[in-house]
């Protein structure tokens, strides 16, 4: 006797991403933004390469709270200044991070901006 188990997944299960502005959502999807904050990151092939990684994680899971599963990321709730927003990592080799706020209990999240991890230098 065979059984066999088939898992659906819905479409509208997967975790709803929101852009804040023209310049991040540029940078996400075309690797191309005028903005001064993201001029010299166009051209930088390694960060590129781990933004892409980073929003096919995104995109595969259905709320934020399952990105602590992926430890690379080092998802986490930010705290002080940045309180109500959440973060993780781009990639090994780059300092950056990916700044968000979720809604809806992590269902859905809007991306902020993307800042080196220790300030600007």
């Amino acid at each position: 006797m065979i059984i066999i188990i088939y898992i659906y997944r819905m479409e509208d299960e997967r975790l709803i991403i929101e852009y804040s502005d023209e310049a991040i959502e540029s940078l996400i999807l075309y690797h191309n933004s005028d903005d001064k904050r993201y001029r010299k990151l166009k051209s930088n092939a390694t960060f590129l390469r781990d933004l892409d990684g980073v929003m096919a994680v995104l995109r595969s899971v259905k709320n934020a709270h399952e990105l602590i599963r992926f430890k690379k990321l080092n998802y986490e709730p930010l705290l002080y200044d940045r309180e109500g927003t959440s973060s993780v990592r781009i990639g090994y080799k780059t300092k950056y991070r990916l700044i968000f706020e979720e809604f809806d209990g992590g269902i859905r999240i809007k991306l902020i901006e993307i800042n080196e991890h220790y300030g600007d230098k």
